[in-house]
């Protein structure tokens, strides 16, 4: 009995074995085939689950996968920062024991699958600095076991759903770095146990929640910044009273820093910069006693900085500025021992660096330029660790201490900009870590001939070197060619520097920016100048250097900006330089270059401004020139370059500023200049240009400055576009410009329009027509009464007869004004006394004197109607316009003349 009995419970137990055996393999495989699926979604480039994930091993030996010891099932997939792309498959929901999700730094891209809301079990979901965009799912609400969700660093939008409020077990919230929106929701209130919300870099607004202290106690930190925040920092942020991290930077808060933060006594990291908060900074800011880091940059402080900011004795990195606080740097500061940055430039401080400051063992980096009212000597120093120092932009003055030389972990200094005086200590060579030493522009000279120099010769770690705008006097030293093989900035502009510039300088390889203007080098330049092949940035300006520019320079195949200008240089330029394709500007302006401009010159299509203005360059500008695409400024004033500008110009839409001025041009100003869209200046003066100023130039809106004087312009001056803006300078000594009086030039001319002679013949001779006619009557009236003795007229109509008058009126008109001819009307001896001209009469006495004698009445009625036609005629062709009789008067006053004369021939 005892024997079956044991049986069947083995047998019992076997079955219940096979069983759970099957379960679990069953399971496994469905684990198995998920997990496949997903491993045929993605994009694997460097085959890492291709290689580990496959049906001849056992699933919990996956890399990335780890099985539960209890169940066998799959409980963790970690496979984050594996280069893996491609979508995230829904089936990952069913993985129903998953616990933690880390698929984190891979390129995952589309939609979060809201399948993934299903894992009951799951603790942890990261899916940060991935490509994942849409919407945050609200099954992602059904998380409620969830303790750490991180989204950070994706492309998600909308807005944070309300269902998250169910995961009342979340600690850990990261959001930051998406597209989200909208405000926090109230719902955020119940996830108590939040110890960490970072919302940052989104586009979020709104205010920050006043009672958000107070339902989330446990919040240790807060990360808002970078987003579109409103209002005040509430006054309730001491009752998050665990915080420890608080980003409120890159919003648009106002109002001032409440005083209660001065009670988060947990708070080690306080971010406020670029906000629009104002005010001064609180005293209370002192009693932050575990603060290590705190910064208000770009924010409108105003006010002391408080000297309760020196009991911050934790404080590691201090940043002020710019911002409008002023007085004095706090004596206190020097009690912060641990601090290794502090930064208040671009403000109003005043008074001495305090000593203490250069005491603090632990300072790294120290930056108080531009604060313009600093003053006093720079301290002693003994700050061991040192290695950063601005101090430029401000009002320091005396000898830089030669204790400087024994913080021997400098990297750089930057004294520049302030009245240092005496001389550049002879020990900076000690400083072997050194990279950049900036003395620019102070009052600094040397012990002799650059005493200072052959120690700054053993620093090999040397990147930058400006001694410009310092009285050092004497000559370029031979030894430059020993400095740095790491140099890439040397400038020594403006220091009075003489002789000749050494052959040496070919050494500095690697020099990038190399600045010798402004001294008083002679000689010529340099022909070892082509081996600095990584030279970008060149300028030998303003000095009295002579010879030709050598082809040599040509080799300088990185040159971004070359300036020669202001010397004594002469020759042609160097056909070569169109090989220096990396050039943008070039500055040859005040030297004695001559020639004309080789024709490979504008090959430089590249090149963004050209100053080659007062030389001897010479002949005429190509078609060529308009390859000049992306010019901006190009000024050849001061040359000798004749013949016609050039209408390719017109090409140059880049161009805002063209100066042609003071050369030899001559002809037309081109139509095409009117397409130079982006022109504001424009001086085409002294020159020999004629013809009028185009108005297509009235096209050009941005055009502010205008200069065409001392040319031979003829023609209206354009009133429209940029016109209206111009004075009379724009245009003097112009003889035949006409315009308005503001322009002091003579008033235009516009004649009346002009009528062909048939419309002026229609339109005045029918007039003259009538009046000839009247006074033919009276020639023939004369003839009658020579014939016949009338001696009884009372009217002119009398003295005719009706056969008359109908030969006169009818069929004379009917011919026109051919019909009147000398012979029909004088007869054919007294024809040859007249002379027609179109639309008047010239009279001459008739031979027969005896009709003088004895009709003298009608000849003086007669020749009064002459005279008053001629005199009309006279009128209707005066000089001026404004002068001559419009035709409408003139039809008027010849029906007067003709009326009055009908009037005196009746009388008489």
């Amino acid at each position: 009995m005892a024997k079956f009995h044991f049986l069947t419970l083995a047998l019992t137990f076997i079955h219940c074995f096979m069983v759970i055996h099957a379960v679990i393999v069953r399971n496994l495989t469905a684990d198995q085939r998920i997990l496949l699926q997903f491993k045929h979604q993605v994009v694997d480039p460097q085959s890492i689950l291709a290689d580990s994930w496959t049906t001849t091993r056992s699933i919990c030996n996956w890399i990335g996968v780890s099985c539960a010891a209890k169940h066998s099932r799959v409980q963790v997939l970690n496979l984050a920062n594996m280069n893996l792309t491609g979508t995230i498959p829904p089936a990952l929901g069913n993985l129903s024991f998953l616990a933690s999700l880390n698929l984190s730094g891979n390129g995952f891209h589309g939609g979060l699958p809201s399948e993934l809301g299903q894992l009951s079990r799951l603790n942890t979901m990261d899916l940060s600095f991935n490509l994942l965009s849409g919407e945050i799912p609200s099954s992602f609400g059904s998380l409620n076991q969830v303790v750490h969700l991180n989204l950070q660093v994706n492309k998600l939008s909308g807005a944070i759903p309300g269902g998250i409020s169910n995961l009342a077990n979340l600690r850990r919230l990261g959001l930051g770095e998406n597209e989200l929106s909208g405000s926090i929701p109230s719902s955020i209130y119940n996830m108590s146990s939040l110890e960490t919300i970072s919302l940052f870099s989104n586009s979020m607004s709104g205010e920050i929640p006043d009672e958000l202290c107070h339902h989330l106690p446990n919040l240790q930190r807060l990360d808002l910044g970078s987003n579109e925040f409103s209002g005040h920092i509430p006054t309730s942020i001491n009752a998050c009273r665990d915080l420890q991290v608080l980003f409120l930077d890159n919003n648009r808060l106002s109002g001032t820093i409440p005083t209660s933060i001065g009670n988060l006594t947990t708070l080690r990291v306080l971010i406020l910069d670029e906000n629009l908060l104002e005010g001064e900074i609180p005293w209370e800011i002192g009693n932050l006693v575990n603060l290590e880091v705190f910064s208000a940059t770009n924010i409108t402080l105003t006010g002391l900085i408080p000297r309760s900011i020196g009991n911050l004795t934790s404080l590691i990195e201090l940043y002020l500025g710019p911002d409008e606080l002023q007085g004095e740097i706090p004596e206190e500061i020097g009690n912060l021992g641990s601090l290794e940055i502090f930064s208040a430039a671009n403000m109003s401080l005043s008074g001495v660096i305090p000593p203490s400051i250069f005491n603090i063992s632990s300072l790294r980096e120290l930056y108080l330029q531009w604060n313009n009212l600093l003053t006093g000597k720079l301290p002693e120093m003994s700050a061991s660790n040192l290695e950063q120092l601005h101090l430029w932009g401000n009002k320091l003055t005396g000898n830089i201490p030669e204790s400087i030389c024994n913080v021997s972990k400098l990297k750089v200094i930057n004294l520049g900009a302030n009245s240092f005086s005496g001389h550049i200590p002879n020990n900076l060579g000690n400083l072997r870590f050194l990279e950049k030493l900036l003395l620019w522009k102070n009052n600094l000279t040397t012990h002799g001939q650059w005493s200072f120099f052959p120690s700054l010769l053993n620093i090999s770690s040397l990147t930058h070197l400006d001694l410009s705008v310092n009285p050092l006097g004497g000559v370029l030293p031979t030894s430059i060619s020993n400095l740095s093989k790491s140099l890439t900035v040397f400038s020594v502009a403006e220091c009075d520097i003489g002789g000749t510039i050494p052959m040496e300088i070919g050494s500095l390889n690697n020099v990038i920016l190399l600045q010798l203007n402004s001294n008083n080098f002679t000689g010529s330049i340099p022909v070892t100048i082509g081996r600095l092949e990584k030279l970008q940035f060149f300028s030998l300006a303003g000095n009295q250097l002579q010879g030709s520019i050598p082809h040599h320079i040509c080799g300088l195949k990185s040159l971004y900006e070359l300036s020669l200008e202001a010397n004594e240089l002469e020759g042609p330029l160097p056909a070569c330089l169109s090989e220096l394709t990396s050039l943008r500007k070039l500055n040859l302006f005040s030297n004695k270059l001559h020639s004309a401009i080789p024709s490979s010159f504008w090959r430089l299509v590249d090149i963004s401004e050209v100053y080659l203005s007062s030389n001897y360059f010479n002949g005429s500008l190509p078609p060529d020139i308009g390859n000049l695409k992306v010019v901006t400024r190009l000024d050849l004033s001061g040359n000798l370059f004749s013949s016609d500008i050039p209408p390719a110009l017109g090409r140059l839409h880049n161009v805002q500023v063209l100066l042609l001025s003071h050369n030899r041009f001559q002809g037309p100003i081109p139509e095409s200049l009117g397409d130079l869209i982006s022109l504001t200046t424009l001086d085409l003066s002294d020159n020999n240009l004629s013809g009028v100023i185009p108005k297509s130039l009235e096209k050009l809106r941005g055009l502010e400055s205008f200069n065409v004087s001392l040319n031979r312009l003829e023609g209206e001056i354009p009133s429209g576009g940029p016109f209206s803006n111009f004075t009379d300078q724009s245009f003097v000594k112009n003889g035949a410009l006409c315009g308005p009086p503001r322009f002091r030039v003579s008033p235009c001319v516009h004649p009346h329009p002009k009528k062909t002679l048939l419309q002026v013949l229609r339109y005045v001779l029918p007039t003259f027509a009538s009046i000839i006619i009247v006074i033919a009557c009276i020639v023939v009236c004369i003839q009658l009464k020579k014939k016949k003795k009338s001696t009884n007229l009372t009217t002119v109509e009398d003295s005719i007869p009706l056969k008359e008058w109908k030969r006169i009126s009818y069929d004379q008109l009917s011919k026109g004004t051919e019909g009147f001819s000398e012979a029909n009307i004088l007869g054919e001896e007294d024809s040859i006394k007249q002379t027609m001209t179109l639309a008047t009469i010239g009279y001459m006495a008739p031979g027969d004197s005896s009709l003088m004698q004895e009709d003298d009445e009608y000849f003086v009625v007669k020749a009064n109607c002459v005279s008053s036609i001629i005199q009309l005629a006279l009128d209707c062709s005066a000089e001026l316009p404004e002068d001559r009789t419009d035709m409408k008067n003139v039809i008027f006053m010849l029906r007067n003349i003709k009326r009055k004369f009908l009037n005196e021939v009746a009388q008489d």
